[in-house]
């Protein structure tokens, strides 16, 4: 195993959580462990749960962790062993040694052995953003470790990546776009880790439906630890993903949801790729943007349970 008793004891926390509509927190049992793997160390946060099949997250991004994602996704630990996953060179992960470690296919094989690691045989993977292509990497290369997939507004191709600016200059209009240019590097990062709340409200119409309160933006960055080369080499990666070419190799049932107001990843895009897939299937949720879990986290609990239950 790659587990360090050393490790184990010092990764142990007590986290907060369940979500609330004004953003605030209350206390739900958690622990971290940072877990060595041959290449990286990766961040875990696990909530405890009923049951033999963990349900694992994965962020999107690129260049952001879990953070964003908890208190909102906690609720699904009441049925299964939840686990948020920081992917390497991502939040409080360590970084692949060489640069050209920053690959998709090297992303996946890290699940592979953290699963090995920790016992796992199979698992029920959830997966935002960019982080979707991660999982449909995993799931087409290494079928035997995904029981069930579900897919979060998910990055379909590199085309989605390259057409940002435009995306955004039609969502936002050119006024919105200039403050987000301003907050960015020539190469598409993040200027300063502390901008991450400016970024997420600036993201308007993007982002939401109908963009939140503050204190939910505030907690959705509280804690999250960005890391511009991961964001820099991912973000060329992804341009060169294209989930169609292999969407016949994944055999995991998937849930693929969108929600009915996204422009970033759009809802019609999101449907086609869930027709792609062998044993796919679509769910999108009304009056959301690219956080449905946020924005809708009833129906999206209640979509996600539904389908990992089957």
């Amino acid at each position: 195993m790659f587990f360090h008793r050393r490790q184990i004891l010092a990764g142990i926390a007590l986290g907060a959580i369940a979500c609330r509509r004004d953003g605030t927190r209350a206390a739900v049992m958690a622990r971290t462990l940072d877990v060595r793997l041959p290449s990286v160390t990766l961040h875990t946060v696990e909530i405890a749960g009923p049951g033999r099949t963990s349900r694992w997250v994965l962020h999107g991004g690129p260049g952001l962790d879990h953070t964003y994602l908890r208190p909102w996704l906690d609720p699904l630990a009441a049925q299964a062993p939840l686990l948020y996953v920081d992917l390497r060179g991502h939040g409080r992960s360590t970084s692949p040694p060489e640069a050209e470690g920053y690959t998709l296919p090297d992303t996946a094989a890290d699940l592979v052995a953290l699963a090995r690691a920790r016992g796992e045989a199979s698992i029920d993977l959830i997966a935002h953003d960019f982080g979707a292509a991660i999982a449909l990497t995993l799931a087409a290369r290494h079928p035997e470790v995904i029981r069930r997939l579900v897919l979060v507004a998910p990055l379909r191709d590199g085309e989605q990546i390259r057409s940002v600016a435009r995306r955004s200059r039609e969502g936002l209009g050119e006024a919105g776009w200039t403050s987000i240019q301003a907050l960015s590097t020539p190469q598409g990062t993040l200027r300063d880790a502390r901008s991450l709340p400016r970024l997420f409200r600036g993201l308007g119409h993007m982002w939401w439906h109908r963009p939140p309160s503050d204190a939910i933006i505030d907690a959705m960055a509280q804690g999250m630890t960005y890391r511009a080369e991961a964001d820099a080499n991912f973000l060329a990666a992804a341009q060169r993903f294209d989930a169609r070419t292999f969407a016949s190799e994944v055999r995991a049932p998937t849930l693929v949801l969108s929600g009915d107001d996204d422009l970033t990843f759009r809802p019609e895009e999101s449907r086609a790729l869930a027709e792609l897939l062998p044993h796919g299937r679509y769910h999108e949720v009304a009056a959301a943007g690219h956080l449905p879990f946020i924005e809708q986290s009833a129906n999206f609990l209640r979509a996600v349970n539904d389908f990992l239950a089957l």
